[in-house]
């Protein structure tokens, strides 16, 4: 039996909660509706992109600048029409024409409703590193069916782990190459700012980000009254979209301290306009969170593109920078996983600490709400059934969800159930079921399914558009 501190609705949010459930199939409807007039768009490009090609040859245009001209008059043609940049019109023509050509699952099911133009973008772009038609196929034969059951931001790290496995060129040679690329650029912008654009190896990135970020919140004054019952596992002072909760001294969000702390910290080696207390920054360092495999630190010999080395919140990255911080690691966490669905069997560790919360971090990576990615360690854990209703402290009753997913599960009459393997089945106001997979058991999954346990429920809802 579930249970919740949700107090039941009086008659006039009973009502209105009756009108949404009217509204949204009007809402899913349009949205269909939208992608099937994108879908027909991208034919209508990839068409025109043919009539060029046509053009070309019969033409007989053999050097470049002679063979381009026709793609930029069509392109020129269209943007007039449409009112819009004729470069982003050539883009998307060359874009159509791979989404056409490549991949025909992908936009049928744009066509049908069944994804957004977001997801086929998704799954196009991180395809883009596969050279070989039949491979794509494969690829997209085994990415499609989970774009068509989550978000395009969940899809993303999915699509990146798998197309690794189709690319002709491995991870750390195109690691290499784009390395070369790194550099740092301003953007002038209206109202007296500027953005400062610095493009990094991912992992240098997130660890800079996570020690701005440490550091943003010592700076910030502790507030002397806030309700901590609602966030029992985190800092009560900031919401997860930065806004500073009330009761502190410092009236700037949590973003505006970051920007802050940056400046400092470039321009005169110390964060002097955040009160930092005596000592604390000795005491921050960056936190980066991989997965290596442990054939990865063995050697080259050994290296499987199956089995990528992951960065939380990004996706694959090189064995050299996974060695490098491997080498330093204070500690490891050892996960065992099933060898067919990937699901998440057990986590323990050489150094005895906090055992279920670094199995729960493994299992969940972020907000287990759907389509929400605030990372594990940004959120709370949540018992799904209350402890004070005798929910049971234990994985297979815990979850993370962002501090905005917490306060709704409690707070709302939105109810959450946690299947086996730490599926989780999200009811709505309106009584439509959601299920969320944990990542870990979706990046190993294999579409169609293989023999063996499944890895997801077989029946869930269609995506809401």
């Amino acid at each position: 039996m579930e249970h919740s501190s949700y107090i039941p609705p009086d008659e006039a949010a009973a009502r209105a909660i009756d009108r949404l459930g009217e509204v949204l199939p009007d809402l899913i409807g349009v949205r269909q509706q939208v992608a099937r007039l994108q879908a027909l768009e991208a034919r209508l490009l990839a068409r025109a992109d043919g009539i060029v090609a046509d053009w070309v040859g019969e033409a007989g245009l053999q050097r470049h600048s002679e063979a381009e001209m026709p793609h930029r008059i069509a392109a020129t043609e269209i943007a007039a029409a449409w009112r819009v940049s004729d470069r982003t019109v050539q883009r998307q023509i060359g874009e159509a024409a791979t989404l056409v050509t490549d991949y025909p699952a992908t936009l049928a099911s744009l066509e049908a409703g069944r994804i957004s133009l977001a997801h086929v973008r998704v799954i196009v772009g991180n395809g883009a590193i596969i050279t070989q038609r039949e491979l794509r196929a494969d690829y997209e034969n085994a990415v499609l069916p989970y774009a068509e059951t989550e978000a395009a931001t969940r899809l993303a790290p999915i699509c990146r782990r798998r197309a690794e496995w189709y690319a002709d060129v491995t991870l750390d040679q195109r690691h290499q190459l784009a390395r070369q690329r790194r550099t740092v650029s301003v953007n002038d912008l209206d109202d007296g700012m500027a953005e400062l654009i610095a493009l990094l190896p991912a992992t240098l990135a997130h660890g800079a980000y996570d020690r701005i970020s440490q550091i943003a919140r010592l700076a910030q004054t502790t507030p002397a009254a806030c309700d901590e019952s609602l966030f029992p596992d985190g800092d009560p002072q900031f919401s997860v979209d930065g806004a500073q909760r009330p009761g502190g001294d410092d009236t700037r969000t949590l973003g505006e301290v970051r920007a802050d702390v940056l400046a400092d910290l470039l321009l005169t080696g110390l964060p002097s306009s955040a009160t930092v207390p005596d000592g604390g920054l000795h005491a921050i360092h960056a936190t980066v969170q991989v997965t290596v495999p442990v054939l990865t630190l063995i050697g080259e010999a050994a290296a499987d593109p199956f089995d990528a080395t992951m960065l939380a919140g990004h996706g694959p990255i090189d064995a050299a920078t996974a060695a490098a911080l491997a080498a330093d690691a204070a500690g490891w966490d050892r996960i065992l996983t099933h060898p067919i669905t990937g699901s998440i069997l057990a986590v323990d560790r050489y150094r005895p600490s906090e055992q279920m919360r670094r199995h729960l971090r493994a299992r969940d990576q972020h907000c287990r709400f759907p389509a929400c990615r605030v990372p594990a360690r940004r959120c709370d854990i949540d018992h799904n059934i209350d402890y004070a209703h005798g929910g049971p402290t234990d994985a297979r009753h815990l979850s993370h969800f962002c501090r905005r997913h917490h306060t709704t599960k409690h707070h709302s009459p939105w109810r959450v159930r946690q299947l086996a393997r730490g599926i989780l089945e999200w009811t709505s106001p309106t009584g439509r079921v959601y299920i969320d997979r944990p990542v870990s058991e979706v990046i190993f999954a294999t579409f169609p399914a293989e023999p063996g346990p499944a890895p997801y429920p077989a029946a869930f809802d269609p995506a809401p558009f």
